[in-house]
């Protein structure tokens, strides 16, 4: 895939995940989701233009995005009520 596509997808997945986050409903724990497909588009991109610092920053993205599709949508339920409360 094209270095240019590549950068307008994971744009495209980063900004439907913040919208998603935003909502804060039950479809926002699929905002991780799409944050997660930015994150793979743009580790893509900086391999592809050579930019290490927006590699690591992405793949540390990808950290916070596997914890939040963890806390969001495979965490028991009522798992982030009980944190909130105590």
């Amino acid at each position: 895939m094209d270095a240019f596509y590549l950068q307008w997808i994971g744009c495209a997945f980063g900004v439907l995940g913040a919208l998603l986050l935003a909502l804060n409903n039950r479809l926002s724990g699929w905002g991780f989701v799409s944050f997660l497909a930015s994150n793979v588009c743009w580790i893509g991109f900086g391999v592809m233009t050579d930019a290490p610092g927006l590699i690591f920053m992405q793949v540390a993205f990808t950290a916070t995005s596997l914890l939040g599709i963890y806390r969001w949508m495979l965490a028991k339920p009522g798992f982030r009520a009980r944190k909130q409360e105590g």
